[in-house]
């Protein structure tokens, strides 16, 4: 009988402590729109610092509102990536990534609902499907290639800071808004390949000058890539690493606690 007295007192306890949660899982939540899928674990160090890791997989396909980022890349390209994207149709591109990201955080402050930033890594591996216009000479005619696939693999590692705000939903629930997140870093290989039947019927100087119109349409720079067309296939290879900006932004996580 003591022992269930016992027992019954301990009970309130009990849950209190059960409550000082140290973990949280988290999806995200917006990633429905952009077709991404997001998982976040966080572990609890101190009251306001945590250690989180974040996988992020999103298949190959079409991206959402690609006729706006069409626009923005023909407009901003060379600025922000260093290629022209003039012949680059990224309206019908098909994009996919996988996704590593370690993620140190500290929240602002003990209330329910309180600010954090956090510094990141990313690790990112891309693939995509970019039709692309190419000019091409064969028998002293010159042709314009419309839309020709162009496979692109780039790997690329980074580190930046982010920003946001957390929202607990009672004991056990929670919601995470990022606000934006920069990270900066470089694409350490960067590798795209064009297979066609007509280059298996150019000769060598028609393969020297598809090589110098890609390198002009797509104002790629010599110090970091290289050209090469061959009977089978045109390829670029990154020569170096390729500086990469990327940022995340306007993301709702949605977790839970145990």
């Amino acid at each position: 009988m003591r022992k269930i007295i016992f027992l019954l007192c301990a009970f309130p306890l009990f849950l209190s402590a059960q409550s000082d949660f140290k973990n949280s899982l988290k999806v995200n939540a917006s990633g429905l729109v952009t077709g991404i899928i997001s998982v976040n674990y966080e572990r609890a160090l101190t009251p306001n610092l945590s250690f989180a890791n974040s996988f992020i997989y999103r298949p190959q396909k079409s991206i959402p509102f690609g006729e706006e980022f069409d626009k923005l890349a023909k407009k901003h390209g060379i600025g922000i990536t260093g290629v022209d994207f003039e012949y680059i149709f990224v309206d019908l591109a098909q994009i996919g990534v996988k996704s590593l990201s370690p993620e140190l955080k500290y929240y602002f402050g003990d209330k329910r609902n309180r600010f954090f930033i956090s510094v990141f890594g990313q690790f990112e591996n891309f693939e995509a499907l970019v039709p692309a216009s190419l000019e091409a000479r064969y028998d002293g005619t010159v042709y314009t290639l419309d839309k020709v696939p162009i496979n692109f693999d780039i790997k690329a590692i980074s580190g930046g800071l982010m920003v946001g705000k957390q929202f607990k939903l009672g004991e056990r629930f929670v919601l995470d808004f990022i606000l934006v997140g920069p990270h900066f870093g470089g694409a350490k290989s960067v590798y795209a390949k064009v297979e066609t039947s007509i280059l298996s019927r150019l000769d060598e100087s028609d393969r020297a000058y598809l090589e110098d119109k890609i390198v002009d349409r797509f104002k790629l720079s010599d110090s970091y890539f290289d050209v090469t067309v061959g009977e089978e296939r045109a390829e670029i290879n990154a020569i170096k690493t390729v500086p990469y900006l990327g940022i995340r932004g306007f993301v709702f996580n949605l977790g839970v606690f145990f």
